[in-house]
């Protein structure tokens, strides 16, 4: 677990410690445009990484000694992600002649989506399907530190607000190319031409992944979009520095579990679904009692956080921190039964339908109440929505839990 923290260190918290610094320096309305296009570009990446996280995770963890099979999949994955990242900029592209916000400040929105180079390049999944955490944790910490001290040295006035995304992307890029790079020469990966089947079947174990994250984001990034249609910059920003802090606390509760045990129960699950079962229920009682305190800790620090976190501006935040401290409980137990429970028994293909259901549900909530309510309707159809994937996928695992001691 030690590099687990060294992870999530890099990847939520050395992000966040730069937020009090860039919201002081750019300021509230400034800082609510950055978080807008933040937002948006995070369809680019949701649909770069395509699944491949788990999916790809999988397969190698299952072909761990199977050098040809890992070079198949390392060369596909690749490859498929620099489609998309293509796609990714066309659809970019549209935006610019078809949405006001991106047309009025697209060097900001093209300086943001650049991280999206790194992102393609940098082989999350295959450090984590073999387990090398010590490996991955060290290349995000570079990733990040690099992107924070950069900032910090040249991010000086509201008047460098395109220098903070473009930074953060540059860092992305040169650390993803040096990760790339490293794991072609340590792990001896051969170039190898990647044939139809190979693309076709990671293709098709990432699509179900794909589209329930899609359906997902209906409820963890919409709202921020939609809000964006019907409320000013200020709004943006107050909602999007209470998101920020939850966001870190989120990662540090439920990312960890993941990348640890995913490659794990993926394995158990492949040898027994009983005792993959087994472990998912152990892991499940242990991190949600543990994730009750963090809720606990988080209503009774929300003030706080806030303070130093984002400032005196930002009283408004505090509200909606203190409706967000439900979720590390709810996020988690949504998290493994999903990832660990749906993904690792190979029941990929229901998480697209409780995700469009969630998905639609939320966006119609949002679409109806965030203009009249505005942040405070946000955060609460947000929590709403993990209730219900909870309430989903827990009634199909019982219900094929109950089949599997009944075939027993």
């Amino acid at each position: 677990m030690t590099w687990l923290t060294v992870l999530q260190f890099a990847n939520y918290l050395i992000p966040l410690l730069i937020i009090p610094y860039i919201v002081r320096v750019l300021g509230m309305e400034i800082f609510g445009k950055v978080t807008y296009a933040q937002n948006i570009i995070s369809y680019c990446t949701l649909t770069i990484n395509f699944g491949f996280d788990y999916s790809a995770t999988r397969e190698i963890a299952i072909n761990k000694e199977n050098k040809n099979v890992r070079e198949q999949i390392f060369w596909s994955v690749l490859k498929q992600k620099t489609i998309l990242l293509l796609f990714s900029f066309a659809i970019l592209l549209m935006l610019y002649f078809t949405f006001s916000k991106v047309n009025n400040d697209f060097a900001l929105y093209l300086f943001v989506f650049l991280m999206n180079v790194g992102v393609v390049l940098f082989p999350t999944w295959f450090f984590q399907g073999i387990e090398e955490m010590g490996k991955m944790a060290i290349c995000n910490v570079l990733i990040k530190g690099g992107g924070l001290v950069l900032t910090l040295l040249l991010v000086k006035s509201s008047a460098d607000y395109l220098a903070y995304p473009l930074l953060t992307s540059l860092a992305y890029i040169l650390f993803g190319a040096g990760a790339i790079i490293y794991v072609i020469k340590h792990y001896d990966i051969q170039y190898t031409k990647s044939d139809k089947s190979t693309d076709k079947i990671l293709f098709c174990k990432s699509l179900p992944i794909f589209l329930n994250n899609l359906f997902v984001s209906g409820y963890t990034i919409a709202n921020l979009t939609i809000l964006g249609f019907y409320h000013s910059n200020h709004d943006i920003a107050i909602y999007g520095g209470a998101q920020k802090i939850i966001m870190a606390i989120l990662m540090l509760t439920s990312m960890p579990v993941n990348i640890a045990i995913f490659p794990k129960i993926s394995r158990e699950f492949e040898l027994s679904q009983i005792n993959g079962l087994r472990i998912l229920k152990k892991a499940l009682c242990i991190v949600a009692l543990l994730s009750i305190v963090f809720c606990l800790c988080t209503y009774l620090l929300s003030d706080l956080f806030v303070n130093v976190l984002l400032g005196s501006e930002f009283r408004e935040s505090m509200n909606i921190l203190k409706l967000f401290s439900v979720l590390p409980f709810l996020v988690i137990v949504a998290s493994l039964l999903t990832v660990q429970g749906l993904y690792g028994m190979g029941l990929q293909k229901y998480a697209p339908f409780v995700g469009l259901f969630i998905g639609v549900f939320s966006i119609v909530l949002n679409m109806i109440y965030i203009p009249i309510y505005g942040t405070i309707a946000a955060a609460l159809i947000w929590i709403l929505a993990q209730i219900l994937e909870v309430a989903l996928v827990g009634t199909i695992l019982f219900m094929y839990s109950k089949r599997l001691r009944y075939e027993d």
